[in-house]
């Protein structure tokens, strides 16, 4: 169920993102949720900018929606990490990508009680 949750509605980054985003960076420690969002003239971001891209780390597994631009397509990746080093960047379908994530946050949620909270409103039906 979470992972045809996390499926929903992600065609639209910034609109899913943004609900990844307050969900999860409310929820996990903010080490582990990453955003990048479009550039203005003088290279800053605004809080209110699109989202190119939203990753989350959990242990040594990033889970990354990235797209080059605004209107361009979503590519997710999962990305094995160790010390900081990228061991393998693997592109996937949101199904795999959304399946892994449900899993390492349900997993994460076992020993944490605010990634539960996040569980919870990740599979609520009130989610956009």
């Amino acid at each position: 169920m979470l992972a045809a949750s996390l499926r929903a509605d992600s065609g639209d980054l910034s609109m899913y993102a943004g609900f990844l985003i307050n969900t999860l960076s409310a929820s996990l420690p903010a080490e582990m949720v990453e955003v990048e969002r479009k550039r203005g003239l003088f290279g800053r971001a605004k809080e209110d900018s699109p989202v190119l891209s939203v990753g989350v780390l959990f242990g040594d597994h990033r889970y990354t929606l990235r797209r080059e631009g605004v209107g361009k397509p979503v590519v997710a990746q999962i990305r094995h990490e160790s010390g900081g080093v990228v061991m393998r960047t693997e592109t996937v379908g949101m199904d795999v990508w959304s399946s892994q994530l449900a899993s390492a946050l349900a997993e994460y949620a076992k020993s944490h009680a605010a990634a539960a909270q996040a569980l919870q409103k990740l599979t609520s039906p009130e989610m956009p």
